[in-house]
């Protein structure tokens, strides 16, 4: 996933230089890719360069670290703001953290606090570009989905459904791998949910709950279909709340478990090749 990028921010040259080589003595993978000597120089190659931390002095001339970290918050910068500093002053550790900087670290520096927290950063970093690549893997196979599969579920004459109900399914068919519910849908189309769960079962001959679980399971069948992805991951790419439940879900509908299920496919694409 590559490295985090870092800025060192200090007036004091001699202070910037051991902090780099602190960081660079720790080995988490953190490059610092640019210095600088004070708050709006800092603020300048924050805005061009979008590290992942900021590590800077609290006060500096021009600019001190708490107007530095409220300028960046003010440009949505997602920057991990970690304050060294030789003042004990409890207001500017306040100012600080109300401003969501992640540490306040006393000079001289202790090489173990800073480790232990930019460890801390970096994990939390991992996380989220986890996160992302999930997100951004999931979109993809539902544009390939949407682009290749018409639901069983859909009628070929959708005129027969009420406008409102057709919107929450619309609504079904776009969010579906969410976490989404009766009451979170009756919302989106403005009913009470009382009226939308008799409407919609009136409409579609089937309870949302039940038409959710059996649309969700389509499309879990059809990425059961796919090489390389494991159930856990399907599961949470369809919106079930977890592995067990989507196992106990699939076996109570289909009659066997999502590994049974994917097995039987390959046998069968094995079948037709032989």
């Amino acid at each position: 996933m590559g490295e985090l990028k870092a800025i060192v921010a200090d007036d004091e040259e001699n202070v910037r230089y051991l902090l780099i080589d602190l960081i660079k003595s720790f080995h988490l993978g953190i490059q610092v890719v640019a210095q600088a000597g004070g708050g709006e120089e800092a603020m300048k190659l924050c805005q061009s360069l979008k590290p992942d931390i900021l590590i800077s002095d609290i006060r500096m001339p021009g600019c001190d670290g708490i107007r530095l970290l409220e300028a960046l918050n003010k440009k949505n910068l997602e920057i991990a703001c970690i304050f060294v500093s030789a003042y004990t002053d409890f207001e500017y550790a306040k100012a600080a953290i109300k401003n969501g900087a992640r540490g306040y670290i006393l000079k001289p520096v202790q090489p173990d606090e800073m480790y232990n927290l930019l460890k801390s950063v970096k994990i939390q970093w991992l996380q989220k570009q986890k996160h992302r690549q999930k997100v951004r893997r999931m979109e993809k196979e539902i544009r390939k989905l949407k682009a290749e599969v018409i639901s069983s579920e859909m009628p070929v004459d959708e005129s027969g459904y009420n406008r409102v109900i057709r919107k929450a399914l619309n609504y079904i068919e776009d969010h579906y791998h969410e976490d989404i519910s009766l009451e979170s849908v009756s919302e989106v189309i403005f009913l009470n949910k009382n009226y939308f769960s008799e409407l919609f079962k009136k409409e579609t001959g089937k309870s949302f709950v039940q038409y959710l679980t059996e649309y969700r399971l389509e499309k879990a069948k059809l990425l059961l279909s796919i090489d390389g992805l494991k159930g856990s991951e399907v599961a949470d790419m369809t919106g079930f709340q977890n592995d067990s439940y989507f196992i106990t879900v699939f076996k109570k509908y289909e009659g066997c478990t999502p590994k049974e299920y994917s097995a039987s496919l390959k046998g069968e694409r094995k079948g037709d090749k032989a």
